[in-house]
């Protein structure tokens, strides 16, 4: 029976001789570099070790690295977006979960039918599928990485505390998703911020200039409309006027074949 993916978690660690050519660099300020040196598969998480390289005094070291999982990645976006200090700055979009049931799925199911096919085609499709998961996998690193490179690189997000902590803290962070009532809070918070937007939209500053030429034009298509609307009435009479001038000479040409008339004699 073929192996499953579980029995080589370590999947970068083909690359480190290589070079992190995958590795987006979104900051040419190296005061505060962060990428991810490592990333563990397991069966329900992945685990990231984030690399911070800083000359930054707010830290307590140059160097050091933390391990950290997905839901602490969504924990600092939170954090972020519900602080009211960062209103008005795009906060990078959370890394999206990380999801391999697909291709563990598939390998599964490779594995049941490795009786019905030759020796060779079974392998074939194995390299296949666990290239796929690789890329899958590289693939989910790198959008977790470039999530905190973004932050890394602003000037203002990079000097949040929870930020800090998140880079720091060398324990895990005992995050946890946000439950129903927290998701309804918070949908009721953004429901709330969205009528006050619309509220005030409705104090509008008055501009004279604006105002004017507004006025200006309304007047404009007033008057544009109004003449359409006599043109059309003017073609409507040239249109029974040429009507009659058929008529009429329907008449007269009635009028030319007749033979015999009274007016003969």
């Amino acid at each position: 029976m073929m192996d499953g993916l579980d029995d080589h978690p370590d999947l970068l660690s083909d690359d480190q001789n290589k070079g992190r050519s995958e590795t987006v660099d979104l900051n040419t300020d190296t005061s505060l570099i962060v990428d991810i040196s490592d990333a563990l598969s397991e069966r329900d998480k992945v685990k990231f070790t984030v690399h911070t390289k800083t000359t930054l005094p707010e830290f307590r070291e140059s160097e050091f690295s933390v391990v950290r999982q997905h839901e602490e990645f969504v924990w600092l976006h939170d954090q972020y977006v519900e602080n009211l200090d960062f209103a008005g700055i795009v906060i990078p979009p959370p890394p999206p979960r990380p999801d391999f049931d697909a291709s563990r799925e598939k390998l599964q199911k490779l594995g049941e039918g490795e009786g019905t096919m030759t020796k060779e085609e079974f392998n074939k499709m194995k390299q296949e599928l666990e290239a796929e998961y690789l890329a899958t996998f590289k693939k989910t690193v790198a959008m977790h990485e470039v999530f905190l490179q973004r932050l890394a690189a602003h000037p203002t997000l990079r000097t949040d505390h929870n930020f800090r902590v998140f880079l720091e803290y060398d324990q895990e962070l005992s995050v946890r998703g946000k439950n129903k009532k927290e998701r309804l809070g918070g949908m009721f918070k953004t429901l709330t911020k969205s009528m006050d937007e619309v509220l005030l939209s409705g104090q509008k500053d008055v501009d004279a200039f604006f105002e004017q030429e507004k006025t200006f034009l309304l007047d404009y298509h007033t008057k544009v409309k109004d003449a359409t609307l006599k043109c059309d009435r003017m073609t409507r009479k040239h249109k029974d006027v040429a009507d009659s001038y058929i008529k009429i000479s329907g008449g007269f040409v009635g009028l030319g074949t007749v033979e015999n008339t009274n007016l003969d004699k």
